[in-house]
């Protein structure tokens, strides 16, 4: 935040001029040497990329002006315009290392939150180089240079962390429909033959299997065919559910759409 030089600081100066028996001659050289400090703060903040307002960067030639005409004048417009370069070359620098702040401190909760086996390389690689470019920024470049600067190391370790946890939770949630469509291959067919035993029919005159598994793998369908069709033989169908990490069947031997909460792509 900008520190606004009082007036008073200078009439501080030029009373303390005065007290060593200086006379005009001495503030003017006094505002030559502000004058001189204040386009020296210029060149400093253009080689670092700030950038000055155009009417903090007119008081030095104001100053300029007043030299041979008001030095007081000239000595307070010189010492305002080094004084606000100055503060705004820090204020930049603050915002640049607090938003630099902001985007490690996202990437690195990015990467805690990740799932476990994320495979994070390449998102700690990118925060390191954003800490030590952060570390050794001179210019505003350093900070937000949009290829190559601190922020930027920053802002890509969260997309690739965030990209890491997105791929590991699809592998996870593969890795467990596969899971559940294996054991539905012997559980639920048991569970068929089971359910034709209860009725006191063969197993053995039946054909079983699996109709369909639903999106998300947690509900099924199955059939139980007659191997020869008679009269009154029907086939049967069964509606299975994933439950605490068993197949459980819902219903048989007929039921509807949507019963028990089943997703639309079970139908009978």
């Amino acid at each position: 935040m900008r520190k606004v030089i009082p007036i008073f600081l200078v009439v501080l100066l030029l009373g303390a001029l005065v007290a060593a028996g200086c006379g005009s001659s001495s503030v003017t050289s006094e505002a030559e040497k502000q004058i001189a400090s204040a386009k020296a703060e210029l060149a400093t903040a253009k080689e670092v990329g700030v950038q000055i307002p155009a009417s903090e960067q007119a008081k030095i030639p104001a100053a300029e002006k007043q030299l041979k005409s008001n030095s007081v004048q000239a000595l307070i417009l010189a010492t305002e315009a080094k004084a606000n370069i100055a503060n705004d070359i820090q204020d930049a620098e603050n915002t640049a290392k607090a938003t630099y702040d902001t985007a490690a401190g996202a990437a690195s909760t990015a990467i805690s939150k990740a799932p476990a086996g994320t495979n994070l390389t390449q998102a700690q690689q990118s925060l390191a180089t954003g800490k030590t470019k952060s570390s050794q920024a001179k210019t505003m470049d350093d900070w937000y240079n949009a290829t190559s600067g601190a922020i930027y190391y920053a802002n890509l370790a969260t997309q690739q962390a965030t990209a890491a946890a997105v791929a590991q939770a699809g592998a996870q949630a593969t890795a467990t429909e596969i899971q559940r469509i294996q054991q539905g291959a012997t559980q639920i067919v048991a569970l068929e033959r089971n359910y034709v035993l209860s009725k006191g029919a063969n197993p053995g005159d039946y054909k079983f299997g699996i109709q369909k598994i639903s999106k998300d793998a947690t509900w099924a369908t199955g059939t139980a065919t007659p191997i020869v069709p008679g009269y009154g033989s029907t086939a049967i169908s069964f509606l299975f559910q994933y439950i605490n990490g068993q197949w459980v069947l819902k219903a048989a031997p007929t039921w509807t759409p949507g019963q028990f909460g089943s997703p639309t792509d079970m139908v009978p």
